[in-house]
């Protein structure tokens, strides 16, 4: 899919305190370890949706917009048990009753897809002036400790970007989807295991992906190849690659073979490593830490590559128009 006039006006990110892993040993590494992982961002106060507002004010101020220039507000979470209804929530927090707000699901794909989702809102709605788009996650201990025996780190954070049809900080130039839904059973409540159950309720988190690692590398490169080719790009046109932080090894896996021929440590990854995985925030921290971080310069080319349980995914390519402070062309 191409794109016209879509920007991405400003962008905001809110981790709390990143911490080394409880409890690690350097004589006794665990699959995490293996998998690139040694900290995390951690909340003590802050639900998801609370960490997803305030990275949505910053948003507002990084676009110059306020929130009665909203239209549609699109919130991504992965099972928030803070807040029900969390856009309400958001729509309160950013001082507007005009703007539409909804929820997204597609779990660690839901960052990305809430782009795509306001970019359409915005195409559809040529009086639409602007759309935000949050992603808030929190990964209590208690649920969610465990995961660094499958080989990743849970992280806390909240991410948001503003979407307009006037020129921005960069440019959404063309999307790309692919899903393999017979993998929708990874993701189904393991047999035996109660809805009230801690720890390890899903069938992936018993299993792991190793099972599933072709069927998980031709979809990425599918995606890949489709959204390149949309864009009329090559591997060597794209200047910086923001992925999912789902571990080193992983990425290294889905990212090395065709088209791409990358390793994790080429990609958004050295970031996102000290946060950890944190959902459908990934890719919004790090689209927001290239914006502002000084690492791009007008013309460069940004791919992004996104995926979640189900399995889905959303790759894309947004062209940098604005210089970044702290950084000139060269």
């Amino acid at each position: 899919m191409l794109w016209s006039d879509v920007n991405i006006a400003g962008s905001g990110s809110w981790i709390p305190p990143i911490r080394p892993r409880a409890g690690a040993r350097p004589d006794t590494p665990s699959a995490a370890d293996a998998n690139g992982f040694g900290s995390a961002a951690v909340a003590t106060g802050d639900t998801a949706v609370g960490m997803a507002a305030r990275a949505a004010l910053k948003a507002l101020r990084h676009a110059g917009a306020a929130g009665s220039d909203l239209s549609l507000l699109v919130h991504a979470s992965f099972q928030d048990v803070d807040h029900y209804t969390p856009s309400p929530y958001l729509l309160r927090a950013l001082g507007t009753t005009v703007a539409t707000g909804m929820e997204i699901g597609a779990a660690s794909d839901g960052g990305a897809a809430a782009l795509v989702t306001a970019a359409e809102h915005l195409t559809a709605r040529p009086d639409a002036r602007a759309a935000m788009v949050t992603a808030g996650s929190r990964f209590p201990a208690e649920r969610w400790d465990f995961v660094h025996e499958i080989g990743y780190l849970a992280g806390d954070a909240g991410g948001a970007a503003v979407l307009t049809r006037a020129p921005g900080r960069a440019r959404l130039v063309a999307t790309a989807h692919a899903a393999v839904p017979r993998l929708e059973e990874m993701s189904r409540a393991a047999a035996g295991v109660a809805g009230g159950a801690t720890g390890r309720r899903m069938a992936v988190e018993q299993t792991g992906l190793a099972p599933h690692v072709t069927s998980l590398q031709e979809a990425t490169r599918s995606c890949v190849e489709q959204v390149l080719e949309e864009a009329g790009l090559g591997p060597a046109d794209v200047a910086h690659t923001a992925v999912v932080a789902i571990g080193s090894a992983v990425l290294d896996v889905l990212l090395s073979g065709p088209p791409l021929h990358a390793r994790a440590a080429d990609t958004s990854w050295t970031f996102g490593r000290h946060v950890a995985h944190a959902g459908p925030c990934d890719l919004l921290l790090a689209v927001d830490r290239l914006l502002r971080g000084g690492t791009v310069v007008p013309g460069d080319r940004v791919l992004v590559v996104s995926f979640g349980l189900g399995f889905r995914w959303t790759a894309a390519v947004l062209e940098i128009t604005a210089p970044v402070p702290g950084r000139t062309a060269a």
